[in-house]
């Protein structure tokens, strides 16, 4: 598979990817420290959490800022007014792919008083100003937001490190009186954005949900984790025993693991009648079915790589359409899931029509780009010979 079937905040399934013959699909929360991996049998316990320094409802750090590479300096928060921080690099593909996202908010908002400021610094990956500058000149429009250059990585160590954030893109929302209001991918944010931006929004809510969100992943490790030790095992029966877990424990966040139960039971447990069965039954029950999980139980039916031996091309479009009814036709992968169902449907101007738009929608991420346009042309060259008869 090499197009992302998910949302962009989704993280690798912690230990999935080493026992699954199709790739491990996504959930959000960070992966486990290297030599932390609970063990399965601590997976009922709830662990004793810790907050960090810096969290929804705290008052926002200062920032420091050695060279403002675009739009006005920011001395400081005024109030009143409303900054969203965000943390990128050059090498960062999501972070890149996020830009264009960024700046529509921007030039949304920016009436109301929002300020973006992109924050980048020095890193032992290659991250350079001089190639900070560079990408800023070349993206032009395409990063329409203040850029600054952390000074001795001083502001990344303020938010990020403060906030426990190992993984970039990464914003920080600071609201009208200075208060952090959201952490987290920047593609995520709009919702809580538009609430601050109304002045509508309760700091000591979200600062409340941000603490659960934060106990959720504590109590998920130790499943994930006794999901990890089921797997090396070939227990499967346990593996999926434990995804209802995690379901169970928090069905937005985890709902995406509805669709690791279809993989497990079709491929690891070579029943595809019972994975449908399954999928199909919580479908039919679920009232706002995991983005997650419409996205990659479709794209497992109709990827061409895949290896599931009946492929249920009706069910996969009603999925693929339910998943692009909520994204609103916007996201490119899920466009291209579309596309891909209605090219094995058969219906081929539906599918060009479909793929068209995916290649449209797919801004600046070149790789995923090339890979829509690789289907596009294979879905005309199929409308063609049609059309010849």
């Amino acid at each position: 598979m090499s197009i992302l079937r998910l949302s962009a905040q989704a993280a690798l399934l912690l230990g999935l990817a080493s026992f699954t013959t199709v790739p491990a699909f996504a959930q959000a929360g960070q992966a486990a420290k290297a030599g932390q991996t609970p063990k399965a049998g601590d997976a009922d316990e709830k662990p004793e959490v810790k907050l960090p320094a810096l969290v929804v409802g705290s008052k926002a750090p200062a920032l420091s800022i050695e060279k403002w590479i675009k739009g006005q300096p920011v001395p400081a928060f005024e109030k009143g007014k409303v900054y969203m921080v965000e943390f990128w690099a050059t090498w960062c593909p999501p972070c890149i792919a996020s830009m264009p996202h960024i700046s529509e908010l921007q030039k949304k908002f920016a009436a109301q008083g929002l300020t973006v400021i992109g924050v980048s610094a020095l890193d032992k990956r290659g991250n350079t100003l001089e190639k900070a500058e560079k990408m800023v000149a070349d993206k032009g429009d395409g990063m329409g937001y203040t850029v600054a250059w952390d000074k001795d990585r001083s502001t990344n160590e303020a938010y990020m490190e403060a906030a426990e954030q190992g993984g970039i893109p990464c914003s920080f929302l600071v609201d009208q009186n200075g208060m952090i209001a959201y952490i987290g991918h920047p593609m995520q944010i709009e919702k809580t954005l538009e609430s601050v931006m109304a002045n509508k929004h309760d700091i000591k809510a979200l600062a409340a949900g941000y603490k659960k969100d934060i106990e959720i992943e504590a109590q998920s490790k130790p499943i994930m984790g006794a999901m990890d030790a089921a797997g090396q095992k070939k227990d499967w029966d346990g593996v999926l025993a434990q995804m209802d877990k995690l379901i169970a424990l928090d069905g937005e966040k985890f709902g995406g693991y509805v669709a690791g139960k279809f993989q497990v039971t079709a491929f690891q447990m070579k029943d595809s009648a019972k994975a449908y069965t399954d999928a199909k039954a919580w479908y039919a029950a679920a009232k706002d079915p995991s983005l997650d999980a419409l996205n990659a139980i479709a794209w497992t039916i109709v990827d061409p790589e895949s290896q599931i031996d009946n492929r249920d091309v009706d069910f996969a479009l009603t999925l693929a359409k339910r998943a692009n009814e909520i994204k609103k036709n916007e996201d490119p992968a899920m466009l291209d899931t579309l596309a891909r169902a209605w090219f094995l449907k058969g219906d081929l101007d539906k599918a060009v029509e479909t793929e068209t738009r995916a290649v449209a929608k797919s801004g600046d991420n070149e790789k995923l780009k090339k890979d829509l346009e690789k289907s596009l042309e294979e879905f005309k060259d199929a409308q063609a010979k049609k059309t010849k008869g």
